[in-house]
């Protein structure tokens, strides 16, 4: 049995956020962020324009995707995967995403697919880069409806993550979770519940029997027990999940915004409504604050509105109240971060 050290963990989870965007966003602006002396304004510069990564998100968030496409594809021109790995992973990312947005998903798969190959050529197979690449891969064919072509995909990053740290390791933990998430989606409960249980172990063995972390495993096994109608453990283990994100920093939390999400669709399904309020705009917030530079925030955000707009539709609350109290939760997140 092997143990994963709190200090490796810490480092895992850094590389891990998201592509590491807020870093990548920073290197690709330092070459292309030169200050310009205004005309007639001696020794005064303009500010630094806004980098090309920055610029594509903008362009998502306003749903002109052929230009978001345009500007990833700069900040890729900006990056090597041998020198700049993070922010090269995330403009490629990026692109993925927003060909499969432009409605061009084979050609997304495809990329995704050359991407992986890159890694393991440049980086190796055991890359840290690389398999977050099999996980992006993974993630765009699941997303596509090609959940037979995702799971030797996920079961793959799986193997190479316990061969190189260990069946009891976080990194294996949480590999083991999104397998089971998606094989909970393909139907197959009682390989998913299984999974499910031997991640919430790993990592129970890696961070520790009290570790908030453990929140994540802890509620992804439980909604797999309400899906498959095991309601009196599945309740038992929620409410215990929802215990952590009421005594903790939530938003710090490994995987907030995934487990925030389960938690509300699982006390919306039960009618616990107070406990599917305070979950649910707990995720829409956290989205809300995190804005341009989180990439979560254009694959869930809409599905988070939706998911919190129904819980309030089912607490009895009317059209014109729920659009206003929406704006206020959004307005005073940003405001807030």
């Amino acid at each position: 049995m092997s143990f994963c050290k709190n200090s490796d963990v810490k480092i895992w989870l850094i590389s891990a956020q998201v592509f590491l965007l807020p870093l990548a966003d920073a290197a690709e602006r330092k070459s292309d962020s030169t200050l310009v002396s205004l005309p007639g304004l001696t020794g005064e510069k303009t500010p630094p324009k806004a980098s090309a990564f920055t610029r594509g998100l903008q362009a998502l968030e306003a749903k002109d995707y052929p230009l978001a496409l345009a500007e990833f594809e700069n900040a890729l021109a900006g990056s090597r995967i041998d020198t700049t790995p993070h922010s090269w992973l995330t403009a490629q990312y990026q692109v993925c995403h927003t060909l499969n947005l432009l409605g061009n998903r084979a050609e997304g798969i495809n990329r995704a697919r050359q991407i992986v190959d890159a890694c393991e050529n440049s980086l190796g197979a055991e890359d840290p880069i690389t398999s977050e690449a099999l996980s992006h891969l993974a993630f765009l064919l699941k997303n596509n409806g090609r959940l037979a072509e995702a799971e030797p995909v996920y079961a793959r990053n799986l193997t190479r993550l316990v061969d190189k740290h260990g069946e009891d390791s976080f990194f294996a933990a949480s590999a083991r979770t999104r397998l089971a998430d998606l094989l909970m989606q393909m139907g197959r409960m009682d390989e998913a519940e299984n999974h499910h249980r031997k991640a919430l172990a790993a990592a129970q063995t890696a961070l520790g029997q009290e570790h908030a972390d453990n929140c994540y495993f802890l509620t992804h096994l439980a909604y797999c027990l309400h899906v498959g109608r095991k309601k009196a453990e599945a309740t038992e283990l929620m409410n215990k999940a929802f215990s952590i994100v009421v005594d903790n920093d939530v938003i710090k939390l490994t995987n907030a915004g995934s487990l925030l999400r389960r938690q509300a669709e699982f006390f919306r399904d039960n009618k616990q409504l107070d406990k599917a309020r305070i979950t649910g705009r707990l995720c829409l917030q956290r989205l809300a604050a995190r804005g341009e530079t989180n990439r979560g925030r254009f694959f869930y955000y809409d599905q988070v509105k939706k998911l919190y707009h129904s819980i309030l539709i089912a607490d009895g609350m009317k059209p014109h109240e729920i659009k206003t109290h929406l704006a206020e939760v959004e307005t005073q997140a940003r405001e807030d971060h």
